[in-house]
Parts: C-alpha cells; structure tokens; sequence
C-alpha cells in the first residue's frame, strides 16, 4: 500500500475521533478565552459603553497557515472586535502561539476619525498593527501550559486598553 493510500485508510479509521477531538479542543479555548475576557468587562464596558457580548469566535487563514480562537463582538452597522490566540506555524514550521485583541470595520469609509487617531500614534509601539480595514494589538511569547497562555492574553487586553485610554481613542462613536 502506497503513503497516500495509507494515509486514506488511517483516515477512514480515525476521522470521527480526530475530528471530535479539534472540537473539544476549540470550545475548551473559546471558553477560556471568554473567561480571562470576561475579567475586564468592566473597563471594556467603560471604553464601549455597554456590557460586551460574546460569542465564539473560529477563523482561519487557508490552513495550516493560522487558525484563531477566541471571542468576537459585533457592533451592528461599524465592525467586530476580537479577542483571540492565534495558532500558527514560525520561519522553522514548529508551532507558534500569539494573542491578540483587532478592530474591524465594515467599510473603510465608516470610523474615519477613529482611524485617524490611531495612525497619528507616534512613536507607533510594536504591538500595534494598523490597516484599512483593522487595527490590532498582539505579542507572543513561548506558551507551554494554559497559566502562560492566560497571562499572554491577559497582557494583550490590558495593553489594548491601555491604548484606548492613553491615546484618548474613545468608544465606538453612534453611527447613522
């Protein structure tokens, strides 16, 4: 039996455990992630003006590159904000881990102001990713266990909240 052959019929065998198994892993992360979120729903709240709320978030790039877990929030009419680890592969192709919190906005039209602000950050600090359409803070570190990935994750929230305070971001403006 050829490699591609075998690797049908281990496939045949194993998929529904496999499959299973990624599922559990996802929720388990969407809840965690929800959980250390939930830790900073008051300042959120304050920087947002309402209760956040959350729901699971699952994205990729076209795979193996990345995939994201987390939690996203919608607010209807402007854009999504998320909160995520992101599972991707370093310059070796051994695995690697980051989190991060991103803005998104629907059109690039909508949140001018907003966007102005952010670029207009100087010196930019080396968290802080800006595009059209999304701007983001994020950092990794070697994550070996939950408490790391925790603490990761924990320091990016506070970081993004940081940059909302310290640069007078404000909340998200009432659209038409």
């Amino acid at each position: 039996m050829d490699q591609t052959e075998e690797f049908f019929v281990t496939g045949l065998e194993k998929y529904l455990d496999a499959k299973c198994a990624v599922t559990m892993f996802e929720e388990e992360v969407q809840r965690r992630v929800k959980r250390v979120v939930s830790k900073h729903q008051p300042e959120l709240a304050k920087l947002f003006g309402k209760h956040l709320s959350l729901k699971s978030y699952n994205g990729a790039l076209q795979m193996p590159e990345a995939m994201y877990l987390g939690q996203q929030v919608t607010f209807k009419g402007s854009g999504v904000l998320y909160f995520y680890l992101a599972f991707e592969r370093d310059e070796k192709g051994g695995p690697s881990l980051s989190a991060s919190v991103l803005f998104w906005r629907e059109r690039i039209t909508l949140l001018k102001s907003l966007w102005d602000r952010v670029e207009a950050i100087h010196p930019r600090p080396a968290n802080l990713g800006v595009r059209n359409d999304k701007f983001w803070w994020a950092d990794s570190q070697p994550s070996t266990d939950w408490d790391s990935c925790e603490k990761l994750l924990d320091l990016v929230i506070s970081g993004w909240i940081e940059l909302w305070k310290m640069h007078c971001l404000g909340g998200l403006p009432k659209l038409p």
